[in-house]
């Protein structure tokens, strides 16, 4: 199982591996997101995992967890995103 698979977490084992988290968001809203994401360059990876539910995938890299959790909780205030579970073959 890869780092980012069925979990808006990281594998134990694992500890440089990425923090995996899952929300759905407004599809209108996926642009704005990653455009304001990719600023923030080398602390995360957005990327969208089912375009048509709206459910994206942010990979936070090790050591930028607690900028990118202050980072989110800014963005929650302009664009809803709620967090999902994603298994990884398409569900939630």
């Amino acid at each position: 199982m890869s780092a980012c698979e069925g979990a808006n977490s990281r594998p134990a084992a694992e500890d440089e591996a990425p923090l995996c988290r899952y929300f759905r968001v407004n599809r209108r809203d996926i642009v704005f997101l990653k455009f304001i994401l990719e600023a923030y360059e080398g602390m995360n990876v957005m990327s969208t995992v089912d375009n048509e539910s709206g459910i994206i995938r942010i990979l936070i890299m090790p050591g930028f967890e607690q900028e990118m959790e202050g980072l989110l909780a800014d963005l929650a205030g302009q664009v809803v995103m709620e967090p999902v579970e994603w298994d990884g073959k398409g569900g939630w």
